[in-house]
């Protein structure tokens, strides 16, 4: 996960027009969730490759082709964040009805993280849940209420982190799996919803943690390895291979700051301090150098 801005001019034609908005004020007054259009959130098309849809392709504007929780590339659903039908946490909840085209509320998900036992219906808050729309004197809707970033809806104080409104370096740290199975991340927040964003969304899965390693620590170590064996051969002087570890750690630096990254929390994470270097990246390496690229990291 990764904090994003999503800027509200890259919303849909659809989703901001008069005829959407005159959709959405029936359903809010009529709490009349079977009138609620995956036409309109979704606005699916098809080219002779595959179906897409243009919301989500606003989305990937601003996310970068990757799923808003786990920061894996992969064809997106349109998540709503506050579940637009029902609340698992909640038997009487309505769900969230009125926000079923608020962008603020779309998400674009895997469906790793937002299916198959993931996060689906489940949006556990701290705070008091909010039941029903605000509306203005005049009976339309509060829209400004309707944003995730805003009050009311903000009160709830959701234990499922929003990477529009939730910085995640605050939330999340990374630690190796004590089996070998890649590398884990874990929730460093009083009040646990860097824990619950973890449990809600299944950021822990195998996949997830061996996907880690391959994308983030192999690149590098393979790159290390070859620059060693060179220096042993013969085909790097010693200069040359102190200077090939200075490019490869520049490299992870350049990553950790590109938006267009995988997996750019740890990235950052690991590029923060010596401390979490060596925790999460030397125990890859061979022996025989980590010290020398300790050394050279700390000197960076």
């Amino acid at each position: 996960m990764r904090f994003v801005i999503k800027p509200d001019n890259h919303k849909t034609a659809k989703l901001t027009s008069a005829q959407t908005y005159s959709e959405l004020l029936v359903i809010a007054r009529d709490v009349a969730k079977d009138d609620i259009k995956d036409t309109i959130y979704r606005e699916s098309y098809s080219t002779d490759d595959e179906k897409k849809s243009r919301v989500e392709d606003q989305l990937s504007l601003s996310y970068h082709n990757k799923c808003a929780y786990c920061e894996r590339l992969a064809k997106a659903d349109i998540e709503h964040y506050r579940p637009k039908k029902k609340v698992s946490e909640d038997n009487m909840h309505e769900g969230y009805y009125w926000l079923c085209y608020e962008w603020t509320n779309l998400l674009p998900a895997c469906v790793k993280c937002n299916r198959e036992g993931a996060k689906h219906f489940k949006f556990p808050v701290i705070g008091t849940r909010v039941t029903h729309p605000s509306f203005l004197p005049d009976n339309n809707l509060n829209l400004e209420d309707n944003k995730a970033q805003n009050n009311p809806l903000l009160t709830e104080n959701p234990y499922l982190l929003h990477p529009e409104i939730d910085n995640p370096e605050d939330f999340f740290d990374f630690f190796l799996d004590p089996n070998g199975e890649g590398i884990r991340i874990r929730g460093i927040d009083n009040d646990d919803r860097g824990k619950k964003t973890i449990e809600i969304c299944r950021l822990n899965r195998q996949e997830l943690r061996l996907e880690r390693v391959e994308n983030v620590i192999n690149p590098f170590k393979q790159a290390i390895e070859s620059s060693f064996v060179m220096w042993g051969n013969g085909s790097f002087n010693q200069a040359q291979f102190e200077q090939q570890i200075l490019f490869q750690l520049n490299q992870l630096i350049t990553n950790a700051g590109s938006v267009e990254s995988t997996h750019t929390l740890l990235r950052k994470f690991v590029m923060k301090s010596h401390q979490n270097f060596s925790a999460i990246v030397l125990p890859f390496l061979n022996k025989k150098i980590r010290n020398v690229v300790l050394a050279a990291f700390k000197a960076i």
